[in-house]
C-alpha cells in the first residue's frame, strides 16, 4: 500500500509535524499533554504515522526511561513507477485515476470498464462514482451525467475549471507527500498538467508579484497559480473560455489589473505557443482580483455589509466591535474581496481551515449562524473557508480587547528578512500592539521582563519565557506552531478549567420533549428528518430549516474529535430557540468523525444575541472526552437535566 493512502487525522498530521520540528526526545506523557489526549492515543498515533515517517526519511525512535523522538534514516532507493502503478489499486488511488479519465482524458466511462480495470466489484466502482460526484462538483454547476452512451462530466468551460481546481485539493489534501511542501506541490501539479506549463506559469506569477504587487499572503498566491495551471492546460488543449456574461462583469477592472493579466498572458503564450482572447484576460483577471492581488474598490454599498456583519456578529456574542478602527479597515479590505469571490464562484482554500475550527470553534460557529440569513445580501453562499477567515479578523478584535502583549522577534538574518517575517507574523497572530525585532546580540540588552512571547529564527536559551523558533522565511508549519503556542499561553489557557459545572443558557433551552435518549440513527440525514419532524410539529422551526442544516453540512461537518456533532441551521427559520439533545445507543459515522451525541441548534433571530453564550456551554459539554462519558452513562432525562443544572419541577 502507497503512504498516499495513508488516512492521517488532523491530530496526527500535527503530530508528524510536532516530531520533525522538536528536537531530542520526549515521554509519551508529554505528547499526550500536548494533544490533549490519553498516552493510549498517542500511542495509537505513532503506530499509524510511522511509515508516514518512514517514507519522508524518519525513523521513530522509543528509548526506554528517555522518551520518543526522530532520527533520519538512510533509505534504498524506490522505483517510482512500482509505486504508482501498485497506488491505482487502493481507494484513494483508483478514484484518483477515474477522476484522471474522466477530466484529463475526458472519457465516457462505464462501471462494467472500470470494475475490470481496477479487480473491483462493480458496487465498489458505484460507491467511487458517488463519491467523485460529491468531490468534484458540489461546488459548481458541473454534472455527472450517465447515459447510453456511459458516464462523464458535463458543464461550461467556467464551470470545469472549477472542477480541475476542486481535483487539485483533492490530491493536495490526500497527499501526506504535500504536507507542507510548496516544492513537491508544485511536482504533483507537474504529473498532472506538464512540467513546462507549471515552470512556466509559476515563474511568471511570480516576476510579477516581484515587481507589482510586493507582499501578499501565500495562501493567494497559491489559488492563483493552481487557476492559471488549469487555465493555460485548457487554453493549450483548445478549450476557450465563452463571451463574457453578467456574473463576470461585477465591477469595472482597472487599467492596470487588466494590463497585467494580458502581459502575464503574453508572455506564457510565447513560450509555450498557444492564442488567448479578451475573455481569457478579463478572467485572468477576475482571478487576481478575487485574490487580493489588487485591491477591489468599495462603494456604499459594500460598506453597509460591512457595518451590518460586524453589528450582526457584535450582537451574536454581545460584543461592542463599532470602536474597533482595525477591524473595520481589514473587513472594509477583505469582504469586497469576498463578496467578488463568492458572486463568480471562486474557492479560496483557507490552509488554516482546521486550526480555526479546532481553536476558535466557538466564534466560527457564531459567524456561520450569524451570517447564514445573510447570504442574499453577499450574493453567493458562504463556505467554511470565507467563514474561517472572517472568524481570524473577529477573534483578532476580541483579543484586541484584551490587555495588548509584547512580543520578541529574534531575527540575525538581516533587515530584509526580519521585515518579511515581521508582516508574516503581523498576519497569523490575533493581537500585537506592540512588535520589536531584534538581533541575537541585541537580546542580552533587552528587558525581558516586559517580553510576553518569543519568536526567534535561531536557538536561544531564555528562561522562562514562551519560544517558538521557526525558519527565517516562516513556512507554514511555523505559523501554525506560532499560532499554537499563542493560543495555548494567553487565550486557551485563560480558561482550562474543563469541568462540568451549570451551563445557564444551554439549561435554559433544552426541553424535556426534546432529549433522546439511546436513539437507533445510523445516518445524519436519518437524524435531522426524525428531530426535524419532531421540532416542526411543534412549531419550533419550519421545514426550511432542515434543508438549511443540511446545507451547513455539505459546506463543512459540524462533528468533533469527541464524538459529538453541533448541527445548525438559519435562524430565520426558527421560530423559537430550542437545542435538542441526542444520545445514539452507538456510533455512527458523521462527516469526517464517528459521532454518539447530537446537539441540534435551533436559535431564532429573536435570541440571536445569546448564540455566543448557547455555543460557549454546548463546547463546555461536548468539548472534552472526559466530560462526553459522563453523558453516556446518565440513566434518564431527568439526570441530563440535573447535569447541566438546570432547575425543573416537571415530572419525567
Amino acid at each position: 500500500m502507497g503512504v498516499e493512502n495513508i488516512k492521517l487525522t488532523d491530530r496526527q498530521k500535527r503530530l508528524v509535524s510536532y516530531l520533525m520540528k522538536q528536537k531530542g526526545y520526549q515521554t509519551a506523557k508529554v505528547y499526550a499533554a500536548e494533544f490533549n489526549v490519553s498516552e493510549r492515543t498517542i500511542y495509537s498515533d505513532l503506530k499509524k504515522i510511522e511509515n508516514v515517517l518512514n517514507f519522508k526519511g524518519y525513523e521513530l525512535e522509543k528509548r526506554s526511561g528517555v522518551g520518543i523522538g526522530l532520527s533520519e534514516k538512510k533509505t534504498n532507493h524506490v522505483d517510482t513507477e512500482e509505486i504508482v502503478e501498485l497506488d491505482k489499486y487502493t481507494i484513494y488511488g483508483r478514484r484518483k485515476e477515474i477522476m484522471k479519465l474522466l477530466l484529463f482524458e475526458k472519457q465516457n466511462v462505464t462501471i462494467e470498464a472500470l470494475s475490470e480495470i481496477f479487480l473491483v466489484s462493480k458496487s465498489s466502482i458505484t460507491n467511487d462514482l458517488k463519491f467523485i460526484e460529491k468531490k468534484l462538483t458540489l461546488r459548481n454547476k458541473v454534472q455527472l451525467v450517465s447515459d447510453h452512451k456511459g458516464t462523464r462530466l458535463e458543464g461550461t468551460e467556467e464551470e470545469i475549471q472549477k472542477v480541475f481546481f476542486e481535483f487539485n485539493q483533492y490530491i493536495f489534501e490526500e497527499s501526506e507527500l504535500l504536507l507542507f511542501d510548496e516544492e513537491k506541490s508544485l511536482d504533483i501539479l507537474s504529473s498532472y498538467y506538464g512540467v513546462d506549463i507549471v515552470s512556466v506559469c509559476s515563474r511568471v506569477l511570480f516576476s510579477y508579484i516581484k515587481t507589482e504587487v510586493g507582499y501578499i499572503s501565500e495562501q493567494y498566491i497559491i489559488n492563483v497559480l493552481n487557476m492559471m495551471v488549469i487555465l493555460i492546460y485548457r487554453m493549450k488543449k483548445g478549450y476557450c473560455l465563452k463571451k463574457e456574461n453578467d456574473s463576470v462583469s461585477l465591477i469595472r477592472q482597472s487599467f492596470m489589473i487588466h494590463k497585467s493579466a494580458t502581459d502575464m498572458l503574453e508572455k506564457i503564450s510565447i513560450r509555450l505557443d498557444f492564442k488567448y482572447n479578451l475573455r481569457e484576460v478579463e478572467y485572468l483577471s477576475n482571478i487576481l482580483i478575487s485574490n487580493k492581488f489588487e485591491k477591489v474598490p468599495s462603494n456604499e454599498k459594500t460598506s453597509l455589509i460591512v457595518n451590518k456583519i460586524i453589528q450582526k456578529v457584535g450582537e451574536s456574542i454581545s460584543f461592542n466591535f463599532e470602536k474597533d478602527d482595525k477591524l473595520q479597515r481589514q473587513l472594509s479590505t477583505h469582504i469586497p474581496a469576498m463578496i467578488y469571490r463568492l458572486r463568480l464562484g471562486v474557492r479560496t482554500k483557507n490552509p488554516f481551515i482546521s486550526q480555526i475550527k479546532q481553536e476558535f470553534r466557538v466564534i466560527f460557529d457564531v459567524i456561520w449562524v450569524a451570517l447564514s440569513e445573510y447570504e442574499e445580501n453577499l450574493g453567493g453562499r458562504l463556505n467554511e473557508d470565507e467563514i474561517g477567515f472572517l472568524a481570524l479578523y473577529f477573534q483578532s478584535a476580541i483579543e484586541r480587547s484584551k490587555v495588548s502583549k509584547k512580543i520578541l522577534i529574534v531575527c540575525p538574518t538581516g533587515i530584509a528578512t526580519s521585515e518579511l517575517l515581521l508582516n508574516r507574523v503581523k498576519n497569523i497572530l490575533p493581537s500585537f500592539d506592540m512588535l520589536e525585532v531584534a538581533s541575537a546580540r541585541e537580546v542580552k540588552n533587552i528587558n525581558l521582563s516586559e517580553v510576553d512571547f518569543i519568536i526567534s529564527t535561531v536557538n536561544v536559551d531564555i528562561k522562562n519565557k514562551k519560544v517558538v523558533v521557526v525558519s527565517p522565511l516562516l513556512n507554514d508549519q511555523d505559523m501554525k506552531n506560532i499560532s499554537e503556542t499563542y493560543n495555548e499561553s494567553f487565550i486557551l489557557s485563560s480558561n482550562m478549567d474543563k469541568r462540568l459545572t451549570r451551563l445557564p443558557y444551554l439549561s435554559k433551552y433544552i426541553e424535556e420533549k426534546f432529549i433522546f435518549f439511546d436513539e437507533d440513527f445510523e445516518t445524519k440525514e436519518e437524524l435531522f428528518n426524525k428531530i426535524g419532524s419532531e421540532l416542526v410539529n411543534h412549531n419550533y422551526i419550519t421545514q426550511e430549516f432542515i434543508k438549511s442544516m443540511e446545507h451547513r453540512e455539505t459546506l463543512g461537518g459540524t462533528d468533533l474529535p469527541t464524538g459529538a456533532a453541533i448541527p445548525h441551521g438559519n435562524p430565520k427559520f426558527v421560530n423559537k430557540t430550542v437545542i435538542a439533545f441526542i444520545r445514539n445507543k452507538k456510533y455512527f459515522k458523521w462527516s469526517q468523525h464517528p459521532v454518539k451525541t447530537v446537539l441540534v441548534a435551533c436559535i431564532s433571530q429573536k435570541d440571536i444575541g445569546e448564540t455566543k453564550n448557547i455555543f460557549s456551554d454546548i463546547y463546555n459539554l461536548v468539548g472534552d472526552k472526559k466530560v462526553l462519558s459522563e453523558i453516556y452513562i446518565l440513566p434518564n432525562k431527568l439526570s441530563l437535566k440535573e447535569r447541566i443544572g438546570s432547575e425543573s419541577n416537571k415530572n419525567y
